[in-house]
């Protein structure tokens, strides 16, 4: 709401569909980075599937971080190039690129998936969470593949994608864990250079503050760059 208020006020007015498969897609996309874990919710997400793509995104994201800094060799694949600024940005382009080129189709292959994988982090200890996952896809799919689709083109889709990693990474970036946003920029001689709040100030994954501070961003952040970046 406040994000349709904002696009309002700066002369925008997206269409109500547009701006469902706008919300799906950066909620779907908060939830990829973690494909470098294979016990996230993207890496049980279709089973055996996406828990084979989380492995070797974990391995291949180890190797690359023992390979370029010595001192981060056993530090493991998670929260490493998945969780960076860089990994963001060149997802949200491939998104983009796809959907430009692929039109309607791309478009309700990239939302109803986006809406799923959304949907099922939201349900993941239900057991009707696959279920509430599959509606959700083919719900948010079908309604893109119904939708004459903006003026300029689906190529937007890629914006809130890549948001939505943008924001997860900044989130993990409150924990004690935190991450190398920056990544490959060296910092203190360290490419792989952990970035993040004020120590006092950071909390635990999992904890009530993640659940009071971050997912209300990811929710209105999620509603603005639905609202703003949509003009049909």
């Amino acid at each position: 709401m406040g994000g349709c208020a904002l696009a309002a006020g700066l002369g925008a007015r997206p269409a109500v569909g547009a701006v469902v498969v706008g919300a799906a897609v950066t909620a779907g996309g908060a939830l990829l980075p973690d494909v470098d874990h294979p016990g996230s919710v993207v890496a049980r997400s279709l089973g055996p599937v996406t828990r084979l793509i989380a492995r070797g995104t974990a391995a291949g994201a180890a190797a690359l971080r023992a390979a370029s800094c010595g001192c981060c060799a056993g530090r493991g694949g998670h929260r490493a190039v998945t969780h960076t600024l860089l990994f963001a940005v060149a997802v949200g382009l491939v998104v983009s690129l796809l959907c430009w080129v692929g039109g309607n189709v791309a478009a309700a292959a990239v939302a109803g998936l986006a809406a799923a994988l959304a949907v099922r982090g939201a349900l993941r200890r239900r057991t009707r969470g696959a279920y509430g996952a599959t509606a959700a896809g083919l719900f948010v799919g079908l309604m893109a593949a119904a939708l004459p689709g903006p003026v300029a083109g689906w190529w937007w889709v890629g914006l809130p994608l890549g948001l939505g990693c943008l924001v997860h990474s900044l989130g993990d970036a409150l924990t004690f864990t935190r991450v190398p946003l920056l990544w490959p920029i060296r910092i203190g001689g360290c490419r792989w250079a952990p970035l993040g709040m004020w120590a006092p100030l950071r909390f635990r994954t999992g904890s009530a503050a993640e659940l009071l501070l971050v997912v209300p961003a990811l929710i209105l952040l999620g509603a603005i760059s639905a609202c703003t970046l949509i003009t049909p």
